[in-house]
């Protein structure tokens, strides 16, 4: 994050604040402090508070704003930097990252090289705690944007409000502005994904006028003053303020709804005081904050936030073999190699040591640069898909599918390896269906819907990420709302993939929510096949997906004549493997849980030919015509991009 000299004098113990926010965003990454991510609040405050206080000064001082001057002095000593991170990594990653890493990254670069990343982030709908997307080396800039975006616009609305009236109206525009922020975040948070309100400039921007608040003359000359009179005091309750601070980051989760109804807030008013107290006093806490390694650490805190992220991307558990402390220590180390690089040959040379950097010069090198990195985005291409689907991956998928197994035997605990003993009952026809799951069927259903038209079938889909049997909130249960739409379609049959968010909750919610379920076919008659969660990576399965299946498997045999259960593991292999069949061509994802086409492929096979063993007016499929159609192109097997990449 960026950091501001007040002119001739730095003041003293805020490149100690900074270390402390730098080194909790750090250990947030690393996996090592759940609050840490709080440490950009603490960055956004301290910003806040320096860009405000040169601002006022010069106004006092000239009565004008030198805006092109002020925006020079920001582009110095920001953006050769980030602008070194975008092309080194993004052509780094096209050399030796897989194509997920390099992609993704270079078609987040022009968005961060423009300081738009926050909002372009907020576009994809890519959650900041996103458990499935592919991580992206620039996901960390969405903070800088907000604070860029924060140094365009600021300085003209301080200027406004001097202008008209001086210190009150910058006062009270000020506060206004921080209230709106604020109110804004509280009301356009449902209660689901935070990362709107986030990474929203509108909704963050109250973390800057914080700190903008305590740089008002008012306040910050009142703590002048205060500090003067009674240090002590003032040292104290800082050191007070800092240690409630710096605790909170020990305890605070980031999916803590509070935080982003006024907990936020909070953290921010209390940084900002931090900050202005710390600037006022010469007491024995400035001391310990000026300590030079603290000190040369928050120098450094700009290019270590920069590089740190990407490096902790590449640097993986599975590419470096090291977990633990070990990976810790390779990626600090790296780290820091490169932050000390970066800030001794790009940013100090660039603010102190070249003339071209400045005037007519430097805006010519600030144009060459920014045409120089689109030239680099134009020659490093994003392919329209990396969809490894072909002719030979569809003929292996096909060749090494396995047959499907009957229905199970009541009370199996395993129906792949389990043999019937007994002829099906059939029952009533089957002409339409209708497909539900959570987002590892979602990526399924492209291929589970060709080959079920293939079989002369009607199916609808009603899958999408995140859905579960068992109720989350309150209101309508997921049960109660898929009454509703089965009244709407009325399928002859409902096949229902597990859900692995189930599988997280207690065996007592899923024995209620199976039973609401059962409850539910019986008042409709409605025939359901509930199908087993395929293999999934070890760090991808959850401890209660064998507790689900085996609820489900009791809740089929309580009514046979309803519900059926299967087993879909076969289809996929019984052990994870990216790659089925060694042919180079993955089924499966490298998040290690959803499915690429040619494993679509596979478990749509499976899946009719369980039907046909089982259910009456299913025709199993003669031509394998189905397999070549446009379905396999879909959007959802380049996401996150290079996902289905051929290996």
């Amino acid at each position: 994050m960026s950091h501001v000299s007040t002119g001739r004098e730095r003041l003293r113990g805020l490149d100690g604040l900074r270390a402390l926010a730098v080194i909790g965003v750090l250990a947030f990454h690393d996996g090592r402090l759940g609050g840490g991510f709080l440490g950009v609040d603490l960055f956004f405050a301290l910003s806040g508070f320096l860009i405000t206080t040169l601002i006022i000064a010069e106004l006092d001082r000239t009565d004008r704003l030198d805006l092109i001057g002020f925006w020079g002095r920001r582009l110095r000593r920001l953006l050769p930097a980030v602008m070194v991170l975008l092309v080194v990594v993004v052509v780094t990653l096209r050399s030796i990252a897989e194509p997920g890493e390099w992609i993704v990254a270079r078609q987040d670069a022009p968005w961060a090289q423009f300081y738009a990343a926050n909002w372009h982030q907020i576009a994809l709908g890519n959650g900041y705690w996103d458990a499935f997307a592919a991580p992206s080396a620039f996901e960390h800039l969405w903070s800088l944007a907000i604070e860029e975006q924060f140094y365009l616009v600021w300085p003209v609305v301080v200027w406004a409000a001097w202008r008209w009236r001086r210190s009150a109206a910058v006062a009270a525009t000020t506060v206004s502005l921080f209230v709106a922020s604020s109110v804004a975040m509280i009301v356009l948070f449902d209660g689901g994904d935070p990362t709107r309100v986030y990474m929203g400039t509108d909704t963050r921007v109250f973390s800057l006028l914080a700190g903008a608040m305590v740089a008002l003359p008012a306040v910050r000359d009142r703590v002048a003053r205060l500090a003067n009179r009674t240090r002590r005091s003032v040292d104290l309750v800082t050191t007070i303020l800092l240690s409630a601070l710096l605790a909170s980051w020990f305890v605070i989760d980031g999916s803590d709804d509070w935080l982003f109804r006024g907990g936020l807030v909070g953290h921010s008013i209390i940084a900002a005081l931090v900050a202005v107290s710390v600037s006022a006093s010469n007491g024995l806490l400035t001391t310990l904050l000026s300590a030079r390694p603290l000190e040369y650490v928050g120098r450094l805190s700009y290019a270590l936030y920069l590089w740190h992220w990407p490096i902790f991307v590449f640097c993986s558990p599975e590419r470096m073999e090291a977990d633990g402390w070990r990976l810790t220590i390779v990626r600090l180390s790296s780290t820091l190699l490169f932050s000390v690089a970066s800030y001794h040959l790009v940013e100090q040379t660039i603010r102190h040591r070249v003339r071209w950097a400045h005037g007519g010069a430097g805006r010519r090198a600030f144009a060459a640069s920014m045409v120089g990195a689109i030239v680099v985005w134009l020659v490093v291409t994003v392919p329209a898909t990396t969809n490894a689907v072909d002719d030979d991956a569809i003929t292996g998928a096909i060749a090494t599918t396995t047959s499907a197994p009957m229905t199970t035997t009541p009370g199996s605990t395993n129906a792949s390896t389990t043999t019937t003993t007994f002829a099906p009952d059939l029952g009533p026809p089957i002409r339409s269906i209708y497909y539900l799951g959570d987002s590892v069927a979602y990526d399924m259903w492209p291929g589970v819907e060709a080959a079920l038209l293939a079989s002369g079938l009607e199916a609808r889909s009603g899958a999408f990420g995140g859905v579960g049997l068992i109720p989350e909130s309150s209101g309508p249960t997921p049960i109660e709302m898929l009454g509703l739409t089965l009244d709407e379609v009325r399928p002859d049959l409902l096949i229902l993939q597990l859900s692995v968010w189930d599988a997280k909750q207690s065996e007592e919610s899923q024995r209620a929510a199976l039973e609401e379920l059962r409850l539910l076919a019986v008042e409709r008659d409605q025939r359901i096949l509930l199908l087993s969660l395929p293999t999934f990576s070890p760090e991808r399965t959850e401890p209660g997906q064998d507790l689900l299946e085996k609820n489900a498997m009791t809740i089929a045999a309580t009514s046979p004549e309803l519900i059926r259960f299967a087993d879909q593991t076969s289809a996929l292999g019984e052990i994870f493997d990216v790659d089925v069949d060694d042919d180079g061509n993955p089924e499966r994802k490298r998040d290690g849980i959803h499915v690429c086409p040619t494993g679509a492929i596979r478990s749509a096979r499976w899946l009719v030919s369980f039907l046909a063993a089982n259910y009456s007016g299913v025709s199993a499929i003669v031509s394998n015509d189905w397999t070549l159609g446009t379905w396999s192109t879909d959007a959802r097997y380049d996401s996150p991009p290079g996902a289905c990449a051929r290996l």
